[in-house]
């Protein structure tokens, strides 16, 4: 090696000092507003880009696993799209911030990003399983995941027409979705909506495709 220190990464890295220069670079956009939804565990701002006027409203989640970097690169290409210069930004990003109101958290998990975590906050939960109550286990709280009680605290209060959730993984080497055919109310309607989203996403990105996924959960 040619130095005494050398860093390795298991995934291209996205620092905490970028993801404060992405918040920047939104702040100053006349077509988006920051809020602080809250605060972590670390007393770390929970960031949420506004962009869009139309009546639907669509959540964005980037980074709910610190360690998955590529979620947080999504977000910036997200973001720098959607809030382009008038005279720069693309049809289907004007049009779509006339149909949708947006409603992005580039990190999830900023103090699992800065302690160097691969799926957990500062005191080791993992968020992408704090969204709900299981059995005895109540979630999300305070105590232990205020990343995704601020989060569904203002998700109930804004109302929620489309939600993405965007991971990394560590085997597929693929664009994919991940669908929702586990949960409960899963059926016809649902799975027309998630092919069209999916088959739409893979017209309009030559770098999505539709074949190679997880196998899909048994309905319910």
């Amino acid at each position: 090696p040619e130095a005494d220190v050398v860093w390795f990464a298991f995934f291209a890295p996205y620092s905490f000092e970028r993801h404060n220069d992405l918040v920047a670079m939104c702040s100053s956009s006349s077509d988006a507003k920051v809020e602080q939804l809250g605060n972590t565990l670390d007393g770390r701002a929970i960031d949420l880009v506004v962009a869009g006027s139309g009546p639907l409203k669509c959540w964005v989640i980037h980074r709910q696993h610190p360690g998955e970097t590529q979620a947080e690169w999504f977000a910036e290409g997200l973001l720098e799209r959607l809030l382009a210069p008038a005279w720069q930004r693309d049809g289907l990003a004007s049009s779509l911030l006339k149909q949708m109101t947006f409603y992005i958290i580039p990190n999830m998990c900023p103090d699992g990003s800065v302690r160097g975590h691969l799926r957990t906050n500062a005191i080791g939960t993992n968020l992408n399983r704090e969204w709900g109550d299981t059995g005895d286990y109540k979630a999300p709280t305070l105590a232990r995941s205020p990343e995704v009680f601020h989060t569904l605290q203002r998700m109930d209060r804004e109302g929620c027409d489309c939600f993405v959730d965007v991971h990394g993984d560590e085997t597929l080497p693929y664009n994919f979705i991940s669908g929702m055919e586990g949960v409960k109310n899963w059926g016809p309607r649902l799975q027309g909506l998630q092919g069209i989203f999916t088959n739409a996403f893979a017209r309009a990105n030559s770098d999505m495709q539709i074949e190679k996924s997880y196998d899909p959960d048994a309905p319910g």
